[in-house]
This record gives structure tokens, sequence and C-alpha cells, in this order.
């Protein structure tokens, strides 16, 4: 028994100097641990905005005892059919001018039930749309790109339902057309 005691204290230095090492070790950190970053960016763009340029026009009509139409194409073209005939005036495409940030694609919605309302029967209105101004008769576009210089220009025609006997007098609606980035 003798032998072990000078034996002790060496344990207890070994022992003290493993419990130190393994809590330098969880100081300094763990082993199995890392740590990165990122960076956060964004990019504001340019608001969209419309502007209007140019109403539509139908120009000067007179109805007879039959119903027909009269339309006005994107590029300002009257044609009439039924009983409804051309009676001068100037007619023209609505234009409407867009800017916004350069190359990006935008959605556009359009009031739905547009009427022109003034001393006789109401008259509905059937909106065609491009953003050429090529002479569209029919449909409407949804979407348009914003050119290198951030612009781009809607025309809107549209096909007006004249009722037969139509009242005489003037006839009036708003159109309204709305652009959001897509």
């Amino acid at each position: 028994m003798k032998h072990s005691a000078p034996f002790q204290p060496r344990r207890l230095t070994l022992a003290l100097a493993c419990a130190c090492a393994l809590g330098a070790a969880s100081i300094g950190g763990s082993a199995i641990a890392a740590t990165t970053s990122a960076t956060a960016t964004t990019t504001v763009v340019s608001p969209i905005a419309i502007s209007k340029v140019a109403d539509l026009a139908f120009g000067s009509i007179a109805s007879s005892g039959t119903a027909g139409t009269v339309a006005v194409n994107t590029n300002g073209t009257r044609s009439v059919t039924g009983g409804v005939t051309a009676a001068g005036g100037t007619p023209t495409a609505a234009r409407f001018d867009i800017t916004g940030q350069a190359t990006m694609v935008y959605t556009i919605t359009y009031d739905t039930g547009v009427t022109l309302t003034g001393p006789g029967t109401a008259m509905a209105l059937t909106q065609v749309s491009d953003v050429s101004g090529a002479g569209g008769a029919s449909g409407t576009v949804a979407t348009g790109t914003l050119s290198a210089g951030g612009t781009e220009s809607l025309y809107i025609g549209g096909t007006l339902a004249v009722g037969a006997n139509q009242t005489a007098g003037a006839y009036t609606a708003t159109i309204n057309a709305t652009v959001n980035y897509q």
C-alpha cells in the first residue's frame, strides 16, 4: 500500500491536465461547426406609368331603322355595318404611352362592360387593342415589353353596337387601361 501513494499525485495531475484540455477545446469551438455568410441584394426599378395621348373617336355616324356597328381599328381606320352610315368626323384609336424600367414585361387589364351613354339607349363597346398600332380589329393584348428606352404605346379601338333608330346626340364613355410589372 505504501507503493501506491506516490502515484496518486501523478494521476491527479494527469486528470487535471485532461480536464483543462477538454475545457479549452470547448471554449475554442467545435471541430464540426462551420460558419459562412451570404450577401442580400435587390434592385429598385423605375415605376411603371401610363398616360393618355389620344381618345378613341368613332367620328359621326347616322343610324337607320336597322341596327349595325361602327368599328375603329387600332390604326384609326373606321368601318360600318348594317344600318349605320359613316357621316364625317375624324376617327382615331385611343393611344396610351407606357413608361418604366427598360425591357421589363408588364400586364395590361381593361375595364369590362364599357358602354357609351347619351340621350338614347346606351351602346356597348367591344374593345380591341395592340401595342403596334398596326390595325388590330379583334382581341386585346394582355402583356407588353418596354423598349430599351423604357417606353411602349398601347392602342385601343373597338366596335360600337348601334341600335336601330339610335337617338341623335353625343355619347361618351371612359376607357381605362391598367398596367403592372409582371
